[in-house]
């Protein structure tokens, strides 16, 4: 499962070019080092400029379980087609109604919208059940304070050009979650995020839709893992964190960005967080990263309309 699509991989870090020729050189002479194959981290510049990264064995395994198929019908598939024509699995994302999806501001960033569709329904990639419903974007509305270089309000809308079909059990709209001033999610709530990104960090997307349960993570704790402090800090008030500290193994990762963090299942589902970004997959020092969704009530009612 997720941490950043392919897209959003390719993403200048806004550093200075001799900043970057310096990491990346460090990086790769690392990686040549190494034993096992290594991948490059997927991080804000602001967190690796603050030195707490580390290459990413490309071989580490991340948990969960293919889930019965439209058991989660609110998820949704965001695809970009490619120069052949053909669509591939480029990020999650989830119904709010039948013209809108939410999902992360990232997933979008630059993109022509002509090239990309929601799926819903979906469960299998390689397999048509008849169950998907296929809508083109007719425009996107990006949070105007979403920060390229720390993730920072990582959030957006999607505005399908023909509505989505709600009536059917594969369908569905999920739930927001209330006002952080009512319920802000506590450490070691457990916690569901699902999609169909890599099952490894570096690895291949996962044909069918998958989901694994982990831990909330405080703030505090996670913003320390990233080397953030009060002054400056990598873990904002309107992040969220989740992930198994101890043990590692659990997690999202490459192609979930923009899907669900959840409490609950079908029609009683509750969306607390967005899949945004973290130290490749499954780390136990590094919990995943999260838009908080209950931070951006406000905005979400107002773009809508």
């Amino acid at each position: 499962m997720w941490k950043h699509d392919s897209y959003a991989s390719t993403r200048q870090l806004l550093l200075p070019a001799k900043m970057k020729f310096v990491i990346l050189a460090t990086l790769l002479a690392c990686a040549w080092a190494a034993p096992q194959r290594m991948v490059m981290p997927r991080l804000p510049a602001s967190v690796i400029m603050k030195g707490k990264y580390q290459l990413i064995p490309s071989n580490r395994i991340v948990g969960g379980v293919e889930v019965v198929p439209n058991s989660l019908p609110f998820q949704v598939s965001l695809q970009r087609r490619s120069l052949a024509g053909t669509y591939s699995q480029s990020c999650g994302g989830s119904i709010l109604d039948e013209l809108t999806i939410l999902d992360a501001a990232h997933c979008i960033a630059g993109a022509n919208i002509d090239n990309l569709r929601i799926v819903a329904g979906e469960h299998s990639l390689s397999v048509d059940s008849g169950l998907e419903q296929n809508r083109l974007i007719s425009r996107t509305a990006t949070h105007p304070r979403y920060n390229s270089a720390t993730y920072e309000d990582d959030i957006s809308l999607l505005f399908l050009d023909a509505p989505l079909d709600l009536s059917v059990p594969s369908a569905k709209a999920i739930a927001l979650p209330p006002p952080t001033s009512e319920l802000d999610p506590p450490a070691g709530l457990i916690i569901t995020v699902s999609g169909w990104g890599t099952t490894s960090s570096g690895g291949s997307i996962s044909d069918v839709l998958r989901a694994v349960d982990i831990p909330v993570v405080s703030d505090a704790d996670c913003d320390a893992a990233y080397g953030g402090t009060a002054s400056a800090p990598a873990v904002f008030p309107s992040m969220m964190c989740a992930g198994d500290t101890t043990n590692g193994g659990i997690d999202s990762c490459q192609g979930d960005s923009g899907g669900p963090l959840f409490t609950g299942t079908g029609a009683d589902a509750v969306q607390h967080g967005i899949v945004s970004w973290g130290q490749g997959c499954a780390f136990a020092r590094f919990p995943g990263v999260y838009t908080q969704v209950s931070y951006f009530l406000d905005w979400i009612a107002a773009a809508r309309g």
